[in-house]
């Protein structure tokens, strides 16, 4: 079995950008449709939104997270010491998934479930979805990935970073998939939830404007009442 290992990890050394490609591509699909047939009891795949969780895979987090943990990372903090293996690690938590991570995916997503081609269209919708969700997407990744990268960078060598990465995020990306996926639904919740707030609003309008009426009828009352001096009217 060690031998196997051994054996394997050497072939992923030859090859290693092509390794973390082919990992996370087949981890994103595997996966959404995991989530969507088991998890979500769908008889039938929603075929967009697996080719998000695909592209996705494929193109950041198999082909751009390679070139920035293993060329960009290692360039500004060289080496395996705690002190460099810190900084990846919260540059990592704390910078490329708030700044690539999410807005990639929005954007990707926006992309493939919308079919839009104008990309003055697209980024700002998903960059607006992906403002309104951001907090939320940040502390589940935290509370997966702090612990996550400290095995990533303290303990993997160079080419093996990204498919340790694509096999012990199989149970994150499900949950993305889970949470976010869904585009239609995610925004069918915001709409529901702005005709709520703009009913409480109107409500609330409402019964100002009773109140008000209310206050007046009284006074005008007040003024009609014999006997009673209304004071000067100019």
């Amino acid at each position: 079995m060690c031998g196997a290992l051994r054996r394997l990890s050497s072939k992923l050394a030859k090859h290693p950008f092509a390794a973390a490609v082919v990992f996370s591509t087949v981890k994103g699909g595997s996966a959404d449709a995991f989530t969507q047939r088991v998890l979500e009891g769908k008889s039938e795949l929603d075929r967009d939104r697996l080719a998000v969780f695909i592209t996705f895979g494929f193109f950041y987090q198999g082909g751009f997270q390679y070139m920035l943990w293993a060329k960009i990372f290692e360039r500004i903090w060289p080496g395996r010491s705690f002190r460099a293996s810190l900084s990846k690690l919260v540059a990592t938590n704390l910078i490329s998934d708030p700044v690539f991570f999410f807005p990639t995916f929005y954007v990707i997503r926006e992309a493939l479930t919308t079919k839009a081609t104008d990309r003055r269209q697209v980024v700002p919708t998903a960059l607006r979805k992906y403002r309104d969700n951001c907090f939320r997407d940040w502390v589940a990744g935290w509370c997966v990935w702090f612990p996550g990268h400290y095995v990533t960078y303290f303990w993997m060598p160079l080419h093996l970073r990204v498919p340790w990465v694509a096999c012990a995020s199989f149970s994150y990306i499900c949950l993305l998939s889970y949470l976010r996926g869904d585009a239609r639904q995610e925004e069918a919740v915001v709409v529901s939830k702005d005709v709520h707030d703009t009913k409480s609003k109107l409500e609330a309008t409402h019964g100002s404007c009773m109140e008000e009426a209310a206050s007046l009828s009284a006074e005008a009352t007040e003024i009609s009442l014999p006997g009673r001096s209304a004071g000067p009217l100019c």
